[in-house]
């Protein structure tokens, strides 16, 4: 399903990419990207594809820009589900989550696919379908849990 940001949202997006990221270099937080893109892009992408799950979902977006007050998770959907979005560039992209994850700090996992501000729904598992021994690649940035897309619940229109 794609979807678009808005002059709204792109703004919005371009704000806190831009804020999350001096905040996250003025503390020397550690990027945990699973790529070789440039930290804003990965910060400007992944704030887009949640601010496309939430478009989709009708909630709105964490606006926090303090990465010290930001929860494991990304949004709260409107049933309650605590979502982590993922988002990539690549059109045959997997859902991919680092390892130190763990299966109940989030309920769903999202897989976007797009570049700013044109995004794609891939697809969402639970949290137990990507955190589990049998889902852990290298896919050349280190070792992380992944799932092709085939193996994603498809989003409803």
């Amino acid at each position: 399903m794609d979807i678009q940001l808005n002059t709204a949202e792109r703004q919005l997006a371009i704000f806190l990419a831009t804020s999350r990221y001096e905040n996250a270099r003025k503390k020397n937080k550690p990027n945990k990207r699973m790529g070789d893109q440039p930290d804003w892009i990965t910060d400007l992408d992944g704030i887009g594809g949640e601010i496309v799950v939430c478009k989709y979902m009708n909630c709105y977006p964490d606006t926090e820009v303090d990465l010290e007050d930001l929860p494991e998770y990304d949004l709260i959907s409107p049933k309650g589900s605590r979502v982590d979005v993922k988002t990539t560039k690549y059109k045959n992209g997997k859902l991919l989550a680092t390892l130190n994850k763990k299966v109940d700090a989030v309920d769903i996992y999202v897989l976007v696919i797009g570049q700013f501000p044109d995004y794609n729904l891939a697809g969402w598992c639970f949290s137990q379908e990507l955190i589990r021994d049998e889902n852990i690649i290298d896919l050349g940035h280190g070792k992380g849990y992944a799932l092709d897309q085939d193996n994603l619940r498809s989003f409803e229109k």
